[in-house]
């Protein structure tokens, strides 16, 4: 399930981030290529869990796909719309079924562990799409970039607050030490260094430079996510 949480995740991070992107930005193409990574993500959180809800997701995704060429119309704007809500709750639910912590906790985790994982990746597949389509306004990635700073911000935010419920500091931080400060240092104290260097090379146009980092950045989070699902299923907190 740990799994299945984590693609459950990504997928919807890089979905629900990708109005920061514009589609006339970037271009249905782009669009496109997120929709496919998502929908194929789902599909292999379906495989690892096996869960009615994740075919609903991957239904709508499909939809979303089919009808993208029409991006002013109801018949694209509702689906698109209700794959958002889908994408939310579905995580939510993923979060209280894999740590079976509280709706308040879960929704907690869900939100900040998908704003976090969305918006690295998203900006990184964005870095290389500079390559692709040549004379793109920077102002998607200055977005994305400061979207990773917030996310990484109200991700530790989470982190501090599951700390202060009592005994888990001593049950998480001390007994279970290796595992979370290495959490702590790859999925939080990381993005956070790590911004002012990507924000540097985005704000001078550096696009190669700035996915460079965006890809530390990138092994970063996946390996604080994964550690942190780990230790929320056992702290039963997101940690």
């Amino acid at each position: 399930m740990l799994l299945a949480l984590f693609l459950i995740d990504l997928a919807a991070g890089l979905y629900l981030f990708l109005p920061l992107v514009g589609r006339r930005n970037a271009g249905v193409k782009f669009y496109r290529l997120i929709f496919i990574v998502s929908g194929v993500l789902m599909v292999c959180a379906s495989i690892a869990h096996w869960a009615i809800e994740d075919l609903i997701v991957i239904a709508l995704t499909i939809i979303v796909y089919a009808t993208l060429r029409y991006p002013k119309r109801l018949i694209f704007r509702v689906p698109s719309a209700l794959l958002g809500a889908a994408y939310i709750a579905v995580a939510i639910y993923a979060w209280r079924i894999t740590t079976t912590a509280s709706w308040i906790w879960s929704t907690l985790g869900a939100l900040a562990s998908i704003a976090l994982l969305g918006s690295v990746n998203l900006a990184m597949l964005l870095g290389h799409w500079y390559l692709v389509v040549r004379g793109m306004s920077i102002d998607p990635l200055k977005r994305l970039t400061m979207a990773t700073l917030v996310s990484a911000i109200a991700r530790t935010i989470v982190v501090i607050l599951a700390l202060l419920v009592p005994g888990m500091w001593s049950g998480i931080a001390i007994r279970q030490g290796i595992f979370f400060w290495m959490r702590a240092g790859w999925g939080l104290i990381a993005p956070l260094a790590l911004y002012p260097m990507v924000w540097g090379t985005v704000r001078i146009r550096s696009t190669m430079a700035a996915t460079g980092i965006l890809y530390v950045d990138v092994v970063a989070v996946v390996i604080g996510e994964v550690l942190g699902g780990w230790l929320s299923a056992l702290a039963h907190v997101p940690v």
